[in-house]
């Protein structure tokens, strides 16, 4: 049910996004090169403001487009350099004969798994296109075998899912889109969806959720790193009380009822980008 739930707003919040990057391309396009496009929805919108005479007219539109491809092209750059210098510290750190061990012993191709020589509690997955997990010697340390067997099996969902290419696109389209503020909402529920999904699917692996809580437990002891880049799917970093209440109960489902005000601004501010009403 998760599955389906967290693939249905992977589908709306980059269908519906695709709609608008696309409208603001083709008012770009039309705007360059002086053609008429007759299916730019933005069209509508301009002609629209002009019959009212909103104060703004087409600004307005010059506005929402500019910051939308400026705050993608920021973001887009940050992630690039974010990632340059993380490869930098994997580089510096990688433990090449532990990643080997682990990997053999889990069934990981060299590819999909990096050990850090790190102090640092860090269990992730991360990459866009080549997605691998990462764990830190000092993880290691803290975990018991059995421990260590429950957060790679999770880790491992991640990976087969390529869900840190889905985090990255969906936080992008957070961020670029900020005037539609039920995209936020609907980021931070696929986050959870896919860690709760992810816990269930390493429980089945290990046969039982006590080894898993007791990891989920040890790291918020200990503090795990904070991620540096936006593609990626961290051990500890989301919704961990709801995690712990699946672990509890297996049949509990997080609530998905969206609140009303971001979903009536949201509706408003996609309808003016949209249909110009």
């Amino acid at each position: 049910m998760s599955e389906k739930r967290s693939g249905l707003l992977l589908a709306v919040v980059l269908l519906s996004a695709g709609f608008v990057y696309a409208q603001m391309s083709l008012f770009l396009i039309q705007f360059i090169f002086h053609v008429r496009i007759p299916i730019n929805l933005f069209n509508q919108c301009a002609e629209f403001l002009r019959f009212i005479g909103f104060p703004v007219r087409i600004n307005l539109m010059f506005f929402l487009v500019g910051s939308t491809l400026l705050c993608s092209i920021a973001v887009a750059i940050r992630e690039s350099v974010a990632a340059s210098r993380w490869n930098r510290t994997e580089r510096s750190r990688f433990d090449e004969a532990l990643t080997c061990a682990i990997g053999e012993e889990h069934g990981l191709a060299r590819t999909e798994i990096t050990i850090l020589d790190h102090e640092d509690s860090i269990a992730m997955t991360i990459g866009l296109f080549r997605p691998r997990i990462v764990l830190s010697t000092g993880l290691i340390a803290a975990l018991s075998e059995t421990e260590l067997q429950a957060v790679i099996a999770h880790e491992k969902f991640h990976l087969k899912r390529r869900h840190p290419l889905a985090v990255f696109l969906l936080s992008l389209i957070g961020i670029a889109l900020w005037y539609i503020p039920i995209y936020n909402w609907f980021i931070k529920k696929y986050k959870v969806l896919i860690e709760l999904m992810a816990d269930r699917y390493a429980v089945q692996a290990t046969g039982g959720a006590a080894d898993l809580s007791s990891a989920l437990l040890v790291l918020l002891k200990r503090g795990q790193a904070s991620t540096v880049v936006l593609g990626s799917a961290s051990f500890a970093d989301n919704a961990i009380n709801l995690r712990l209440k699946q672990l509890i109960d297996p049949h509990f489902k997080p609530s998905l009822t969206p609140p009303i005000f971001p979903c009536a601004i949201s509706a408003l501010v996609f309808a003016f980008i949209a249909f110009g009403v």
